[in-house]
């Protein structure tokens, strides 16, 4: 039972999303994992000694979820946080992959009561597992609770954990005087939630668009236009949660030509990232008339959040692919007719980007949620219709090695972002990441049998043929963009 004084505050808007989601089962966490190139003997007392410093710095870790099931959550100071409820270790069977280990994370829901909405996965890879003392590849999960942070926080996490690993190695601290049971900082304080910290104003046309999209008479607004998005949602009797996800990994030679061409054409890697995955669909589902994509991003530039932070400030803007652009995909033939409509919608999803940042926070998602009066009949009634989306593409960009002197044993080699399941959400999930100087991880991760297999084939081979592809020359930019 919480009291009074472990009440911290009431949960924001956004933040209620999140615990109605948990309850309905439809959404259970959020992963960034770390892999790293260890040269000395590594065991889980080592994180367990970095915990107290990791619960100074991130707030959200310290907390947990104060009647959740009530319209109006709080968040509840933990007291202490025992070790054996966020340190985990698993092995790696023959055989098996970082993916297969991930899926059964993100299935997994969270207890219930006051516990950390975090934890430390610990995985060694097959040939580490005899001999972790020389030459070790270990993979650390955070895995963590959508309400405490966004995808950015995970970068901001591992960061913060790298600094305490090599403030242990400089100093020669002994892991082993840790205690199990570890106090949390008496005074803790959360940022406060993103409405307290920015106004959402919304347009009339924006406000009675969304209204007339979600309540009016089919009779009175037309048929919608219909995309493609998988299966349409079913309820967990009849679609059971499962998280399925394939890794697909651009090497950082190959990185390098992807920012390049992008830059050349004065586009994002994520406009790049999101052309690929429409031509690869376009193709792949030659009967879709339309898509529509979704793509969070953060507030942070907003609300003036530091990216060091640990909290959940994300929103997103949808976009949508019409027969015009679908055609100019589908009529390519040669690889410099399909490099040229591959850059032609990447150019317009760029300027569809740009104009939602220029806008931001004006007629934003968020500013949809005052009208969510109670959200877990919110996502409810959204079972047994269609999808919200074809794909979401999450791309947290760029994870620095922190400033000063790197570490002689410690060597961030990549990183993965992960999203489990989404059972009311898009037919798949993209969600990126990449190390300094080292590789692009692109996970794609969806529920079982809502996507066909060979539809998730063509959008990994999208991603793997891009550094081949650019190496094309295109049609005149004129031509490119004709079908515009």
């Amino acid at each position: 039972m919480s009291t009074t004084a472990d009440v911290l505050r009431p949960l924001g808007m956004l933040e209620k999303l999140y615990p109605a989601r948990e309850i309905l089962g439809v959404y259970n966490s959020v992963i960034v994992t770390a892999t790293y190139h260890v040269s000395v003997k590594f065991e889980d007392t080592t994180l367990r000694a970095a915990i107290p410093g990791l619960l100074r710095q991130h707030p959200p870790l310290c907390c947990y979820v104060v009647d959740g099931h009530t319209a109006e959550p709080k968040f509840g100071r933990l007291q202490h946080v025992n070790a054996r409820d966020v340190l985990q270790t698993l092995q790696f069977q023959q055989g098996e992959h970082l993916a297969r280990k991930l899926q059964e994370l993100h299935d997994q829901p969270w207890s219930r009561g006051p516990k950390p909405l975090w934890k430390l996965v610990l995985m060694r890879e097959p040939q580490s597992m005899s001999d972790c003392s020389a030459d070790s590849v270990l993979h650390i999960a955070l895995v963590y609770h959508h309400v405490i942070g966004d995808g950015l926080s995970g970068i901001a996490f591992h960061q913060s954990l790298l600094r305490e690993l090599q403030a242990m190695e400089q100093k020669g601290q002994n892991p082993q005087h840790t205690p199990e049971l570890i106090s949390t900082p008496t005074s803790i304080k959360l940022t406060e939630p993103i409405e307290q910290l920015t106004s959402f104003p919304l347009s009339w046309m924006f406000l009675m668009k969304k209204i007339l999209e979600e309540y009016a008479p089919r009779w009175l607004i037309g048929h919608p236009t219909t995309f493609w998005a998988g299966l349409p949602t079913k309820s967990l009797d009849e679609l059971p949660y499962r998280t399925r996800i394939r890794i697909v990994t651009i090497q950082p030679e190959k990185v390098t030509c992807l920012i390049k061409a992008s830059r050349e054409h004065a586009v994002s890697l994520t406009s790049l990232l999101t052309a690929a995955i429409a031509s690869a669909l376009a193709i792949k589902v030659p009967a879709a008339s339309s898509f529509l994509g979704l793509t969070p991003y953060t507030l942070r530039r907003v609300t003036g959040i530091s990216m060091d932070e640990m909290v959940n400030q994300s929103t997103g803007f949808e976009t949508t692919y019409p027969m015009g652009i679908l055609d100019n995909i589908r009529k390519s033939s040669s690889p410099a007719e399909r490099l040229a409509s591959l850059w032609a919608t990447a150019c317009y999803f760029h300027q569809q980007m740009q104009s939602e940042l220029g806008k931001c926070p004006k007629d934003n998602l968020v500013g949809l949620l005052p009208y969510v009066i109670d959200s877990v009949s919110f996502y409810r009634k959204k079972f047994g219709k269609a999808r919200e989306a074809s794909w979401e593409i999450s791309n947290l960009g760029l994870c620095k090695p922190s400033p000063g002197p790197p570490s002689k044993t410690w060597t961030l080699d990549s990183m993965a972002f992960t999203q489990g399941a989404q059972p009311l959400g898009s037919a798949f999930t993209v969600n990126g990441v990449s190390v300094q100087e080292k590789s692009l991880t692109l996970a794609i991760t969806w529920q079982d049998r809502v996507v066909d297999e060979d539809i998730i084939d063509a959008v990994a081979h999208g991603f793997t043929d891009l550094p081949d592809l650019l190496q094309h020359k295109a049609p005149t930019e004129s031509a490119a963009t004709k079908s515009h």
